[in-house]
């Protein structure tokens, strides 16, 4: 049985991610998935603008369309859990997916997921693989000490100064890589590294994310 999977993403870079790894991967357990990026406003000259702060209200919408388009199918989200306007005091990644599901009356074809605390910490999965992309040889020994902390690479996340992203920027700057992570390169960076990584490699590493891609794994079994 092949089933329809909607994935609804936050911006270009999770875009990429789920076009180029996750899409292609899906395949082979008869799940046929396409990203849609979720729409934050005009750009000057009247389009859609792609990407950006998110908040309930914004991705109930998207999810809303979607969900209109695959009656038929499934509907999940990729979003960031850092990325959320209006999270509330406390709240945990569990609570906001449960909300987001709420707002929608809980369809029973939606599973909705948030990356808990964003997406580049699954670039921390494997430190020598990412040290080797950015050829950077003492990044290896800055990454691990950082994930041994946190227990996990998704867990890396101590502020908003020190989220993976800012990490990633700090390290290829200090270390002069080539290859520099920025808001303005992790478009073409975040996406290739991911590759680099592996699906497997990210999976073994980052249970949440595992446990959300083996359910999208299960969709089409009887």
């Amino acid at each position: 049985m092949n089933v329809r999977l909607g994935i609804s993403v936050e911006g270009q870079t999770e875009a990429a991610f789920v076009t180029n790894l996750l899409a292609p991967h899906l395949v082979g357990f008869d799940v046929h998935a396409v990203q849609t990026t979720v729409s934050t406003g005009r750009t000057a000259d009247g389009r859609k603008a792609k990407g950006g702060s998110i908040n309930i209200d914004r991705v109930a919408n998207e999810l809303r369309k979607l969900l209109g388009s695959y009656r038929d199918g499934y509907v999940t989200s990729f979003y960031d859990f850092y990325g959320f306007a209006d999270k509330q005091s406390g709240e945990t990644v569990e609570r906001l997916e449960a909300r987001i599901a709420a707002t929608l009356g809980t369809p029973r074809n939606l599973i909705p997921y948030v990356q808990i605390y964003e997406f580049e910490g699954l670039l921390l999965s494997d430190p020598a693989i990412v040290a080797g992309y950015f050829d950077a040889a003492c990044m290896e020994s800055a990454i691990r000490s950082v994930v041994a902390r946190a227990g996990s690479p998704e867990n890396v996340n101590d502020s908003p100064e020190t989220a993976p992203s800012k990490r990633l920027e700090a390290w290829t700057r200090q270390h002069k890589s080539k290859r520099l992570y920025s808001q303005a390169t992790k478009t073409l960076h975040g996406p290739l590294l991911a590759a680099r990584l592996t699906l497997p490699v990210i999976r073994g590493a980052c249970p949440r994310f595992a446990a959300w891609l083996s359910r999208l794994e299960a969709l089409a079994r009887p």
